[in-house]
């Protein structure tokens, strides 16, 4: 492990996230974590042309990595903003669904399926 690697996971995870989505037009406004669920609320640039569901995946994916992706599987309930704050969309992933994908249990395009169709556009 590198030393800078080795600085980030001493980060706090909310801290890590941010600096992951940032690189991806998404701005992290709020977080919450308890009991295997957690909340959050972002921001998308790519909003503009409506709700980003191309982006969801990039998003998961960024808070596992943030969550060094063997750690507890957890619940992701998702609120999409756009740059003027109003909500867009929201869209979930549940801790079972992502343990049966670690598990080999789903395909990552039924996963996937699964995850898109929870997307609810406002």
């Amino acid at each position: 492990m590198t030393e800078s690697e080795a600085d980030d996971e001493e980060r706090p995870f909310e801290e890590r996230l941010e600096d992951r989505l940032m690189g991806q037009g998404v701005y992290l406004t709020n977080l919450t974590e308890s009991d295997g669920e957690l909340t959050i609320e972002y921001e998308s640039i790519a909003a503009a042309d409506g709700f980003p569901k191309r982006q969801v995946g990039r998003v998961l994916q960024m808070v596992w990595d943030a969550r060094e992706e063997h750690g507890d599987a957890v619940s992701v309930d998702a609120t999409v903003t756009d740059t003027d704050g109003e909500v867009i969309g929201t869209w979930r992933a549940e801790d079972e669904w992502v343990e049966r994908l670690r598990d080999d249990e789903l395909t990552q395009t039924e996963f996937s399926g699964k995850v898109l169709d929870t997307t609810e556009e406002k």
